[in-house]
């Protein structure tokens, strides 16, 4: 990567995310500010553990670290069901894993639901009941392609995304003090709350940003949107990040 000018980065990642990845990009001398957009807190179905738990499944997929957390929160103690273990990503993996205490399959190199469609063991899952664990509104992609594949589809949607009432007048002003010139955002909600936030006499400034995304889907959309720089990162993990802006 060779960009004109040095990044200065707004990381819009939730806030203990946003806070920890801010930090070791600062430590490697790429300036960055912790900006969460978005919270997560309980959903009205995360009552529903136990009784969702109880049922045999086939294959259980997790979407998101954040989706394993308030699960297991839901569980209480209570022991995961035997299944096959399915996560989007390495960190959503490795945090299924610790819970479960089962081996979990990740996809090969994609780290989204198009990676873990084309996995060999949910190419042909007819009759299979599969549980995806994830929060309130996600893509329905995954649950639309294993559908016509003949799987059985239930959600567990443990939690759920609220916005950050955020002053855009101040922000913006701190934004543009700090010289921020990019953003790293890690989903289409991130960045669509990123358009709605700023008043639309600055989203001229705004749309100058660079906008960092793990995959093309969010960088297609930003450039729907009206910006004209994106670049695709390889994957949202802090090292990879991290690695990405040395």
């Amino acid at each position: 990567m060779s960009p004109i000018a040095k990044p200065r980065l707004l990381i819009t990642r939730f806030a203990v995310d946003a806070l920890r990845l801010a930090k070791l990009l600062d430590e490697q001398g790429t300036f960055a500010l912790a900006q969460p957009l978005l919270a997560v807190q309980k959903s009205a179905e995360f009552a529903d553990a136990m009784h969702i738990f109880a049922k045999k499944y086939d294959y259980i997929i997790a979407v998101s670290r954040n989706a394993v957390d308030y699960a297991d929160r839901a569980l209480a103690g209570k022991s995961w069901p035997i299944a096959i273990y399915l996560a989007v990503g390495k960190r959503t993996a490795e945090k299924l894993c610790t819970v479960t205490e089962q081996k979990v399959i990740i996809p090969h190199g994609q780290f989204d639901s198009e990676g873990l469609l084309a996995l060999p063991c949910l190419a042909l899952p007819q009759g299979k009941r599969v549980l995806i664990v994830r929060g309130v509104g996600g893509r329905e992609l995954l649950a639309e392609r294993l559908t016509a594949r003949g799987a059985i589809i239930e959600y567990y949607q443990p939690y759920q995304r609220v916005v950050i009432n955020l002053s855009a007048k101040l922000v913006v002003e701190q934004w543009q003090q700090q010289r921020i010139n990019g953003a790293i955002v890690g989903s289409l909600e991130l960045l669509e709350r990123l358009t709605e936030l700023l008043p639309s006499e600055e989203s001229l400034w705004l749309k100058k940003m660079t906008i960092y995304a793990p995959s093309k889907r969010i960088t297609d959309h930003a450039i729907r949107l009206g910006w004209s720089n994106v670049e695709v990162l390889p994957g949202m993990s802090d090292k990879q990040i991290v690695d990405y802006f040395k």
